[in-house]
């Protein structure tokens, strides 16, 4: 017997795909728990925060629940996938940015990252290098963003984003290069010794 959300190794993605446009619910299932980690961290790396991850994770998987039956190509899953999250990213933001007219750290993820067992000097410093890593992302205009929350995060190949984003590969590739030099630059102050 198989866990469930687990695949089958007799039974290919394509036809878990087909199963799960024509209803099947534990096909849905497994497709969901296979995507959910690679999906979380993406939509964390946007987003920053946890707790809007997590909701931007619910509103991905209900979208993708009720859009399924218009997917025209069950081997470009995981690509029809990110894109629904892509999606959903950017429209969020767009939401946040009208209510919210600004951007601000997140500090109880912060203090998250706060160990008891650390020095208080060790515990500042990894404070301010979360503190920058996320104002840098922060800084970072929403195509960067997407694109190297996507190679980074999602661990996606290049072709993949490049589905997903609906650009040229030399695009995705010029895009994530001046993302990494931009976050190079915002960083370097806090990596210096």
């Amino acid at each position: 017997m198989i866990a469930p959300g687990i695949m089958p190794l007799d039974e290919s993605e394509p036809r878990i795909v087909r199963r799960a446009m024509h209803g099947d619910d534990s096909a849905f299932s497994m497709l969901f728990h296979r995507y959910s980690r690679p999906l979380m961290s993406f939509l964390y790396g946007i987003s920053g925060r946890r707790e809007l991850a997590e909701d931007l994770m619910q509103e991905t998987v209900g979208r993708a629940f009720s859009l399924l039956r218009n997917l025209r190509d069950e081997e470009k899953f995981s690509t029809w996938l990110f894109g629904i999250a892509r999606n959903v990213a950017l429209e969020s933001g767009r939401r946040q940015e009208r209510n919210l007219k600004q951007v601000a750290l997140d500090v109880p993820e912060v203090k998250r990252f706060t160990n008891p067992g650390i020095n208080p000097e060790t515990d500042a410093i990894r404070k301010q290098l979360f503190q920058a890593v996320q104002k840098g992302l922060n800084t970072l205009d929403e195509d960067l963003r997407i694109v190297l929350a996507l190679r980074v995060f999602a661990e996606k190949k290049y072709q993949e984003i490049a589905d997903i984003t609906g650009w040229s590969l030399a695009r995705v590739k010029i895009e994530i290069h001046r993302a990494r030099l931009k976050m190079r630059k915002i960083m370097e102050p806090h990596l210096r010794g």
